[in-house]
């Protein structure tokens, strides 16, 4: 991609976002400036700050489609792993740990990856699924999925929409207690903020 192409992505994004930050904004007119005054390598940096700043936004409102601990348990802050994707192919990825005595619960959404490829192979594909034991088709309202039981643990993964993949991955609880959590869960929102 050349440069005139990042600088009107950027610009675009901005415009397309409505108002953003004033800092955001100024650092998109620092770089336009240094690319207008061909000191490219200025340009670049200044305009990678921008898009950085975005991407912290985007991340804050990604936060949200995680629920908040239901009555009785602790939930721990969101942890948000998508800029560490951009080295592994991009997307977006972020956790959120809840505890309630000896139970925990773990749910982890992953959208735009290549790394989700092999799980949503698994869940489109009941050969493979039939090749472990302890791994069993689920599904979750319009979503397939697979749910793993050993040891007191149960994991479940969800496809949505083909691209987001949703696990949830819960100790000393049971099928309801982890339901309880899928219904805390709003799918559309998971759908409209994560599908490119």
């Amino acid at each position: 991609m050349t440069l005139p192409k990042v600088v009107m992505g950027v610009v675009l994004m901005v415009s397309i976002g409505g108002a953003m930050a004033d800092a955001v904004e100024d650092q998109i007119g620092m770089g336009l400036e240094a690319y207008q005054a061909k000191d490219y390598k200025v340009a670049i940096d200044e305009l990678n700050y921008a898009v950085a700043q975005i991407q912290e936004k985007l991340n804050a409102a990604n936060n949200t489609l995680l629920p908040d601990a239901p009555d009785g348990w602790s939930a721990s802050e969101v942890e948000n792993a998508s800029a560490g994707m951009a080295m592994m192919g991009g997307g977006a990825h972020m956790s959120r740990s809840y505890q309630r005595g000896e139970q925990s619960v773990e749910i982890s959404i992953m959208a735009g990856s290549p790394m989700i490829t092999g799980g949503l192979a698994m869940i489109n594909n009941p050969m493979l699924l039939a090749s472990d034991p302890s791994i069993k088709p689920y599904r979750y309202k319009r979503n397939k999925g697979m749910k793993q039981t050993s040891d007191g643990a149960i994991e479940v993964t969800l496809a949505v929409a083909g691209q987001i993949m949703v696990q949830l991955s819960g100790s000393g609880v049971d099928d309801a207690t982890l339901e309880k959590f899928l219904d805390a869960m709003d799918f559309d929102a998971i759908q409209e903020s994560l599908l490119q």
